[in-house]
């Protein structure tokens, strides 16, 4: 059997080289947005069964949330208050 040319075996390693980077990039995304979701549930829970706690995270999200689109996200939290 005959080998490829250097510059074709060169570039199937890059191409499988970016496809592994593309993997690893979309499961390092998976696993933040998880993060995020298990963060913001604990946070949630926290905030019904704490008043003051809620209070501090409406506070936060009154400065910092400064978006349209993401004030109508936490809209919920935002008109309790």
């Amino acid at each position: 059997m005959a080998r490829k040319p250097i510059d074709v075996q060169i570039a199937q390693a890059k191409a499988r080289l970016a496809d592994l980077q593309a993997r690893a990039s979309k499961a390092e995304r998976s696993a933040e947005t998880r993060r995020k979701i298990v963060l913001g549930a604990t946070v949630e829970l926290a905030m019904q069964a704490d008043p003051e706690f809620r209070e501090r995270v409406v506070g936060l999200l009154r400065e910092k949330v400064t978006r349209p689109v993401d004030q109508i996200a936490v809209a919920k939290w935002l008109s309790t208050t």
